[in-house]
């Protein structure tokens, strides 16, 4: 009897903890190559945004820079930039540092607290001067060794450029 209580109880505790949502992911790193990616805000996110690279030994790079030095706008679902990103093979793995603000920003400013930052892989919004509203989404990027494109020949000739025989350059 004890048995069916106690389990009765624990169904009820178990029913009245709700569960932790799973944390919202603000933006899609998109790979396009082997060392590029492009970076996709999702929906509802704040309206501005800075992009940084930061590899292992500190190295931190700004992807994005306007002509003001102010943060970029970044409408949901479309690529940031409106191009990708690139991270020389080299460089390794790498921290991407989306950090997303309610108005524009001075990236200078930002790019000086980043550098300024103890520890440049895990950066938290609480530790940066910023107005308004802000978050930042941190990803992992690994850069790889780009594929080549395949290079094929003309239709109509063998490998070494002479003309195929019929029937081999896919005419009926």
């Amino acid at each position: 009897m004890t048995r069916t209580v106690l389990s009765a109880v624990l169904a009820l505790v178990t029913l009245g903890c709700p569960e932790k949502p799973a944390p919202q992911q603000r933006v899609t790193l998109e790979r396009t190559g082997g060392t590029t990616f492009r970076l996709i805000p999702a929906e509802g996110q704040l309206p501005y945004c800075l992009a940084y690279t930061v590899n292992m030994a500190g190295l931190t790079r700004q992807l994005t820079m306007s002509r003001l030095n102010v943060s970029y706008e970044c409408p949901t679902g479309r690529p940031i930039g409106k191009h990708p990103f690139k991270v020389p093979l080299d460089e390794g793995p790498v921290k991407v540092h989306l950090i997303f603000t309610s108005q524009p920003v001075n990236a200078g400013s930002v790019s000086q607290q980043l550098m300024e930052a103890d520890n440049r892989q895990v950066l938290k919004v609480m530790n940066m001067r910023l107005p308004g509203n802000a978050a930042i989404e941190t990803l992992d990027f690994l850069p790889e060794e780009d594929t080549p494109a395949e290079v094929g020949g003309l239709l109509g000739q063998d490998a070494g450029g002479a003309p195929a025989p019929a029937g081999d350059a896919g005419t009926p």
